[in-house]
């Protein structure tokens, strides 16, 4: 009950088709803000309670007796009002406010991320990841079937969880082996760790690159190796930010064609990996191959090769 409880005013606010590749995670809901007619907004409220609500929740879900929207379109906000009867439980009943945004509403103006070509999906290689990323995350197990009164997720009790977690803890040896080459490599240069051990699926290190600006600014160029712990694969990228006093900056994202000086740091952090772990690099051509059942608990985006095998392209660009 208190993953309903949790779980369906996000569900409500994403907007349906808003994600490419899990199209159907989500509602119509958000249409009842640009929708003046009321014929149209009783049909939007009707699917979503008929047919898009049972379509997500229906293994979960045993009876929905009441869903009820008052709409403000001057705030852009709604007041949602629901019944429903998981099974196995009780009757519950809720009543919430879901404020959209401009961006929550599908004005966002950001690219959606492209999805994996033709090629990628029948590429051999793609079969021998996602066989990969089955072997160390559990299918299953979406968030609102979590129990709050449990003292562990039941995902962690499964040995695909269980061989994760091993794994993590094997991987230290060979990394404060590069760490010490790559700061071997840049003297005079600041390295770091920048590996977030208890979530992701990589290590990761960071080489920063500086340069001052007249006025008193300066470009931070990190350029970062990231190695795997799942398969022997690495990737190495960078990000470029300006920074001025009093300036706030959204993180860049990833660029992983550098050029100029962050070639040059790229293509050593390159050889050096190459030289302790003998890894390929990860086809990043195969990055958005979606797996859309497994529990990945480190991602903020449906769950991809490429967040599965390192992590989320957020997580990538959040960097010290």
């Amino acid at each position: 009950m208190r993953a309903f409880e949790l779980y369906l005013p996000l569900f409500f606010k994403k907007g349906r088709g808003s994600d490419l590749l899990t199209p159907e995670l989500g509602t119509t809901l958000h249409a009842l803000l640009e929708t003046e007619d009321e014929q149209q907004r009783a049909e939007i409220v009707r699917r979503v309670a008929h047919e898009e609500i049972p379509e997500t929740f229906g293994k979960y879900l045993e009876a929905l007796r009441s869903f009820d929207v008052t709409v403000h379109p001057e705030t852009r906000t709604m007041r949602v009002s629901l019944e429903l009867k998981p099974h196995g439980a009780g009757w519950g009943s809720w009543s919430f406010e879901l404020n959209f945004s401009p961006q929550e509403a599908g004005r966002s103006q950001e690219p959606p991320r492209p999805r994996p070509s033709p090629e990628a999906m029948n590429d051999p290689r793609t079969a021998e990841l996602i066989g990969v990323a089955r072997h160390y995350y559990p299918a299953g197990y979406p968030l609102w079937e979590d129990d709050d009164e449990e003292p562990e997720p039941a995902h962690w009790r499964t040995p695909e969880f269980q061989r994760w977690r091993e794994l993590r803890q094997k991987t230290w040896d060979e990394w404060d082996d590069l760490l010490r080459s790559v700061r071997s490599a840049f003297p005079g240069l600041h390295v770091s760790d920048v590996t977030y051990p208890s979530a992701d699926a990589c290590s990761r290190c960071c080489v920063y690159l500086k340069q001052p600006l007249p006025d008193g600014g300066r470009v931070v160029t990190r350029v970062v190796g990231a190695v795997s712990i799942l398969a022997p694969l690495y990737l190495v990228y960078v990000t470029t930010e300006t920074m001025r006093p009093g300036d706030t900056v959204a993180r860049p994202p990833p660029d992983f064609s550098p050029t100029g000086e962050a070639r040059s740091a790229a293509d050593t952090l390159v050889r050096l990996i190459e030289q302790v772990f003998g890894y390929r690099p990860f086809p990043l051509e195969l990055a958005d191959v979606p797996l859309p059942d497994l529990r990945i608990d480190s991602l903020h985006e449906p769950a991809t090769l490429l967040g599965a095998l390192f992590a989320d392209r957020g997580t990538l660009a959040n960097l010290p």
